[in-house]
Order: structure tokens, then sequence, then C-alpha cells
């Protein structure tokens, strides 16, 4: 009796520990039938429209990739978890996705501030994250020490400093604009970066800034702002903001009688620009990632597959976040299994895939992407038509 009684306890605690044991696995990729990829995006709130299109690429990637198979025979999961577009929501997210729903690589933020508040708990918790679309320098360095690399976040797009310099040199050379305004928000990374970038690079081309005005989150009346401008009577004026808010500057300009050139970057590349903006987006210029009436034949192939399935025009959000997808993919077949810090040593050397851009190696030394092009684009109608690509050397 004493016997048989030890078996069952033993056979009990071998159960037990066989559970455990399988928890730990699936929780680490090891075990499980799937791979789990986190995605933190703004699906509310101010950044929306882009968000949704980071999400579509996303699925569309992941749904190429277990058509093909999956990734070590299993099946690539995303989790989707909104940020509602503040950048206060993101640790408590990115924390959520690692530690709840052990995902093993994530994709985010949207807006350069919200991934940059990312990087403290990707860090922390030793899972590595690529940010689609965030273009300001500081989002994949060390949050303690600006002048190193954050170890696990890397990028898929261009920097901010080379959208700035195309910007300007597209002012200066193609436009042949020689005084410029600027007007963005004060408390944005993205938009203070872009504008200094813009800055230095106009001025030494020859450039003159006549008139650079700020304002603060929550704006909605840029009108005190934009006559101040108007009496400077700038040739252009950048507006290195995101979509909401542009689009009511271009209207309220418009209202105002402003006749200057519009210039912005890649956040305004979103249809919410015209539809907000009505009449007063016509004809502005943008610097962005990927048109989808770029004549590149894989720019044109991954625009058809994204009408396809979605019913609409992709905008740069889409692609990039494809092209962050399958960085990630190539990086777990490079590692040979599903685990955080294998994944994140492979990403530092994916190199030369094949991507609707063009080829993407990642660069070690960066943690961002080698030769990344900048399109411009302008809006003509009720969309965006592309103008030029301009590579970097």
């Amino acid at each position: 009796m004493g016997f048989r009684g030890s078996s069952s306890l033993k056979a009990a605690a071998f159960a037990l520990v066989t559970v455990m044991l399988a928890g730990v696995l699936s929780g680490c990729g090891g075990g499980s039938s799937e791979i789990k990829i986190g995605c933190f995006y703004p699906l509310t709130g101010a950044n929306a429209a882009k968000g949704q299109f980071n999400k579509n690429g996303t699925q569309l990637a992941i749904d190429d990739i277990n058509a093909a198979g999956g990734l070590l025979g299993k099946k690539v999961v995303p989790v989707y978890e909104d940020t509602q577009s503040k950048k206060e929501n993101v640790p408590n997210v990115v924390r959520k996705l690692i530690e709840q729903d052990k995902a093993v690589a994530l994709m985010g933020e949207v807006a350069s501030s919200n991934s940059i508040a990312a990087g403290p708990v990707v860090k922390q918790l030793k899972v590595p994250a690529i940010a689609p679309t965030s273009t300001n320098p500081k989002v994949v360095m060390d949050p303690e020490d600006v002048t190193k690399l954050n170890p696990f976040y890397f990028r898929a797009c261009f920097i901010d400093p080379l959208q700035g310099a195309v910007l300007a040199n597209f002012v200066s050379k193609n436009l042949n604009k020689t005084k410029a305004a600027l007007l963005y928000n004060i408390a944005q990374d993205y938009n203070k970066g872009l504008a200094q970038f813009f800055k230095e690079r106009f001025q030494k081309n020859g450039g003159t800034i006549i008139a650079e005005e700020t304002y603060p989150d929550q704006t909605q009346d840029f009108k005190p702002q934009l006559t101040k401008i108007k009496e400077a009577n700038p040739e252009a004026i950048i507006i290195p903001n995101t979509y909401a808010e542009n689009g009511l500057i271009l209207r309220q300009a418009k209202e105002l009688g402003i006749n200057a050139i519009f210039l912005a970057g890649d956040a305004s590349h979103a249809p919410k620009l015209i539809e907000i903006g009505g009449d007063g987006a016509e004809g502005v210029y943008l610097t962005t990632l990927y048109a989808p009436d770029d004549p590149d034949p894989k720019a044109q192939a991954f625009a058809k597959k994204y009408r396809d399935k979605f019913k609409e025009e992709p905008n740069s959000n889409a692609c990039f976040s494809y092209e962050a997808m399958m960085v990630i993919g190539e990086a777990v077949k490079k590692a040979g299994k599903a685990e955080p810090q294998a994944i994140r040593d492979a990403m530092e050397n994916v190199k030369d895939i094949e991507v609707p851009s063009g080829k993407f190696t990642m660069d070690p030394k960066t943690h961002n992407p080698l030769n990344k092009p900048v399109v411009v684009i302008q809006v003509k109608g009720n969309g965006f038509v592309f103008v030029t690509k301009v590579t970097p050397e």
C-alpha cells in the first residue's frame, strides 16, 4: 500500500514536471507549434490611420510566410496590441506582449517617440524589436547612453538625417527655392528631428529659413503660426508633422490664402491627409519610403498583392511593415530556432533579401538598413503620384 502510494506520487510529480516543462518550452518558442510575433501599433487615436496600414502590411507578410510553409515548420501567429497612439501606453503594451503572450520578436511602433519609449523594455527583457517606419535616429539607440546602440532594437526604414537632406535638396535643386519656413510640433521627436535635419542641409545649400514656428500636442488652430509665416512670405513651407496635423494646417493655410509650396515627410503619407486637408492638400510634396506607382517591378508587384487583399492603395507603412516582417522571418530561419537572443543575433546579419523597395541588408554597426531609397511623391486629385526616387550612394 505504502509502495503503491509512493508510485502514484512519483507519477503525479512526473506529470506535473512534464506540464511545467511544456509550458516553459512553449514560452520560449521551443516546443510550440506556433511562433508568436508581437505587434504594437497605434490602431486607435491620432495615428490610427497609419497603424492600420502597418497591421495590414504585417498580416500580408505573415500570410505569405505561412503559405510558404511557415518558419522552422511552424505557423507564424501575430499578436496585435493597440498603443492608442499614446507614448505612455507603450511600455506596458510591450511588456504584455513579451511576458504574457510570449512573443519571440516584436514589430513597432509607428511614431518615433513611441518606439523610443519601447527601448528600455525590449532591452531589459532581451527580446528583439524592429521599427517598420520610425525614422528618428534615437529609436535604435541605447536609452541609457544614446552614443551606443540598443542591442535589441532594429529598424526597417531610412533615418531622418537622410530624409531631411533629400527634402532640402529637392527644395533647393529641383524646385529652385531659397527662402523656406518651418512649422512643426515641438513635443514630438520625429517632427523636431526632421525639421532640424532639413534646416541643416537647406542652409548648407545656401537657403535661408525666414520663419520658424512651433506648436504643442493637441493643437487644432494653426492660424496664429500660419499668419506669422505668411507675413514672412516664404517660397516653401516645410511641415514635418503627422497626417492629421498637416491636414488641418493645409486646410487653414488655404483659408488664409497662402500660396507657397508645402512639403512634408513620410508621416503624412496617408489618405487621411487629403481627406482632412481638402483642396489645401493639392500639390503638396512628401518624402516617403514607398510609392505604389513606383515603376520598379517589385514595388508594382507588392501594390497589386496589397490591392487584391485589402481593396485599397498601399502606402509606406504597409510596405515597410511587410519588409520588417520578412526581416524577422529571415532572422528566424538563419537562427534555426525561435528564441529571442538567437533571432536578435541573426537579425544583425540579414543580408540581400528581396523586398518590395529593393534589397534589404541590415547594417550591424547601426541597426539600420543599408542604402534605403527616399521616394518623393505629390498630392494630385484624390491620391499620391510618384515624382522621383533618390538612392543614397
